[in-house]
């Protein structure tokens, strides 16, 4: 029986670009209720502008699988990227509502495209001898990235989320 190399150079490319994607999202999720509330959103507003970022990614998460068949994952995933980053300048300037609800959306769509992305990249990268054990490695990622990114919130967000939160997850 032969041992087989888990951190290859693929895995570990696709595990910080993880990494930094989901560090993005989890920046946004503690803050952004903050920052809406403090624009004079109502609670429902910010409901709505929390809960269509997860629909817009339920939504177009089969969309993205069939041409992932045909199209190469990074194309995939730097289009994820930029949908998601791209209309993040948007939360510096818009004001509540509208403007926002359109950037969530772009943002589901991005998380669509990428988290689908990663993962199906993951499952073409690894051995099927290890691949149960070379994605639950992977998992380990979204569980880091959550804790550190709470971390990051407790300690430094927690008086000016617009002015330290969107310039950081812009800069991820």
């Amino acid at each position: 029986m032969t041992t087989q190399k888990i951190l290859t150079r693929d895995f570990v490319l696709c595990f910080f670009a993880q990494f930094t994607f989901s560090s993005v999202f989890y920046i946004l999720i503690p803050t952004l209720p903050i920052y809406l509330s403090r624009l004079g959103a109502k609670e429902a507003e910010i409901g709505v502008l929390i809960g269509v970022f997860s629909v817009s990614s339920l939504v177009f998460r089969p969309i993205v699988g069939k041409p992932l068949l045909k199209i190469p994952e990074r194309r995939f995933m730097i289009g994820g990227t930029l949908f998601f980053a791209s209309p993040s300048v948007a939360y510096l300037f818009a004001p509540p509502f509208w403007p926002l609800l359109a950037v969530r959306v772009f943002q589901g769509i991005g998380l669509a495209f990428f988290s689908t992305t990663s993962f199906t990249l993951l499952a073409n990268i690894t051995p099927e001898a290890n691949r149960g054990q070379i994605i639950s490695y992977f998992y380990e990622c979204l569980a880091l990235t959550g804790v550190i990114n709470f971390l990051y919130f407790y300690f430094a967000v927690k008086k000016k989320p617009k002015k330290i939160t969107f310039p950081a997850g812009e800069g991820l």
